[in-house]
C-alpha cells in the first residue's frame, strides 16, 4: 500500500497547488505590482532625468541619420555614426550601432521629427509593442492575464529594455503576432510577420528552423522569402564597402565583454568550446522540434526562442524579456510540473540577473530547452483521475478503475 500511496500523495499535492489558479494569480499580481512600482521609482530617479542621453534610440536615430545623409554604404561607418549621435545634444554619448539594416530602415521616418519628439514616439512604440505581445499571448482568464502583465512589466530586464528604448519589445510583438496568425490558420501571414524579427535577429534566429523541422513548412517558406528579399535589398544598399564595414563592426563587438556577459561565451570564453556548446544547443532544439510535430506552433516557437538566446554570441540581459513570451507559449501548450517550476525559478533568476549573472540563467535556459523535447502535459486543471481515486469510488474512466483496484488490493 505504501508504494501506491506515495505517488498518489504527491499527485494530490501537485493537484492541490495546480487547482489554486486564482490564489496564484493574486500572488503573481501583487508580486508584479510591487516589482513594477520599484521599476517606476528607479526610472523616475535614474533614467527620466537623463532620458535623452541614456536611451539607446539615440544610436538607432544616429545610424538612420548617417545613412540618410551619406548613403547606406556608410551605415556602419563608425566615425560618421559618432558625429551624428554627438550632434543630437550636449552629453549624448556614442556607442556603435550593431543591428542589421532593417532596424535603421524602421527608424528612418523618425528622423523627420526633432530628436526629442522622435524619442518620445519611439518609446510609445516599444511600450505598445510589449503590451501587444502580452495581449495576444498571455494565457488564462482576466485575473491571470493581469497577473502576467504585472509580472512582465515588473521583470527588470523588461522594464530596463522599455526604459532605454531597446527593440526587443518589437521582436516580442512580431513573435506574438506570428503565433496568433498561425493559430488562426494563416501560416503565410504568420511567416511574413516572423520575418520582422530581422530588426534584431539573434534573439529569434532558430525559430524558423524549429518551425520547419516541426512541420510548419508554409510559415518557414514565407519567412524565408521575406527575409531573402530584405537581405537582397540590404546587400544592394550597403555595397561592398558597407558590407565590409558591417563585418568589421561585428568582429569588434564579438570581443566586447558587455555583449558576451549573458551569452555562453561569457563564462566559457572564446574558443572551440563555444562552438561545441552551440552545436549541442542546435541539436537539442532540432530534436525537440522534431518531437513537436503535430502539436501546434506554440512549442516550436518557444523552443526556438530559448535555443536562440542560448546560441547567440550577442545577448544583453534586456533580451531575456523574450523568455516571458516563450514561457506563455509553453503554458498555453501544456506546461509540465517541471516546466512550471523552471519558469518560476527562471523568473526569479531573471529578476536578479544583475546579481546572479550568467551561469544560473544559462543553466535554467538549458534545462527548459531540454524539457521541451518531452511531450506536453494535460491541460492544467484536468485532475479527474486523482479526484476520482481519492473520493474512494470507481470513476467511469477505465484508468481510474485500474488505479482504484490497485490501491484497494495493496
Amino acid at each position: 500500500m505504501r508504494f501506491v500511496a506515495q505517488p498518489l500523495f504527491f499527485a494530490c499535492v501537485i493537484g492541490f497547488f495546480r487547482a489554486r489558479t486564482r490564489l496564484w494569480a493574486v500572488a503573481g499580481l501583487w508580486t508584479g505590482l510591487l516589482l513594477t512600482g520599484f521599476n517606476v521609482y528607479a526610472a523616475a530617479v535614474t533614467y527620466v532625468p537623463q532620458f535623452r542621453v541614456r536611451n539607446d534610440f539615440r544610436l538607432i536615430y544616429g545610424a538612420a541619420l548617417t545613412a540618410w545623409r551619406q548613403g547606406y554604404n556608410h551605415l556602419y561607418d563608425l566615425d560618421a555614426q559618432k558625429r551624428a549621435v554627438e550632434e543630437l545634444g550636449a552629453g549624448t554619448y556614442w556607442s556603435p550601432f550593431l543591428n542589421p539594416p532593417p532596424l535603421a530602415w524602421l527608424a528612418t521616418p523618425f528622423i523627420a521629427l526633432p530628436f526629442e519628439a522622435a524619442i518620445f514616439v519611439w518609446t510609445l512604440l516599444v511600450v505598445g509593442a510589449a503590451l501587444f505581445a502580452w495581449w495576444l499571448v498571455a494565457p488564462g482568464g482576466r485575473l491571470a492575464r493581469l497577473s502576467h502583465l504585472a509580472l512582465f512589466l515588473g521583470l527588470f530586464p523588461t522594464a530596463f529594455g522599455l526604459m532605454v528604448g531597446q527593440p526587443v519589445a518589437l521582436v516580442a510583438a512580431a513573435v506574438a503576432g506570428s503565433w496568433w496568425l498561425a493559430e488562426r490558420n494563416k501560416p503565410v501571414l504568420a511567416g511574413l510577420v516572423m520575418s520582422l524579427t530581422a530588426i534584431k535577429p539573434q534573439v529569434a534566429l532558430l525559430i524558423p528552423i524549429c518551425l520547419l523541422v516541426s512541420g510548419h513548412r508554409w510559415m518557414f517558406a514565407a519567412w524565408l522569402a521575406a527575409t531573402a528579399f530584405m537581405v537582397a535589398v540590404a546587400l544592394v544598399l550597403l555595397g561592398g564597402d558597407g558590407l565590409q564595414r558591417y563585418r568589421d563592426v561585428l568582429a569588434l563587438a564579438s570581443q566586447w565583454e558587455p555583449t558576451r556577459r549573458y551569452a555562453i561565451s561569457g563564462p566559457l570564453g572564446l574558443g572551440p568550446q563555444v562552438y561545441v556548446v552551440e552545436t549541442l544547443v542546435v541539436a537539442v532544439a532540432l530534436v525537440a522540434a522534431w518531437r513537436q510535430r503535430g502539436e501546434g506552433v506554440a512549442r516550436p516557437i518557444a523552443t526556438g526562442v530559448v535555443a536562440s538566446l542560448l546560441f547567440t554570441p550577442y545577448v544583453g540581459f534586456q533580451d531575456f524579456a523574450l523568455l516571458v513570451v516563450a514561457g506563455w507559449l509553453v503554458v498555453r501548450s501544456g506546461a509540465t510540473v517541471a516546466q512550471t517550476a523552471l519558469l518560476v525559478v527562471g523568473y526569479a533568476l531573471l529578476e536578479l540577473a544583475l546579481v546572479v549573472l550568467a551561469i544560473p540563467i544559462l543553466v535554467a535556459e538549458a534545462a527548459l530547452l531540454v524539457s521541451l523535447a518531452w511531450p506536453a502535459a494535460q491541460a492544467p486543471g484536468d485532475l479527474r483521475r486523482v479526484r476520482g481515486v481519492m473520493r474512494g469510488h470507481v470513476a467511469d474512466d477505465p484508468g481510474d478503475r485500474d488505479l482504484a483496484d490497485r490501491a484497494q488490493r495493496a
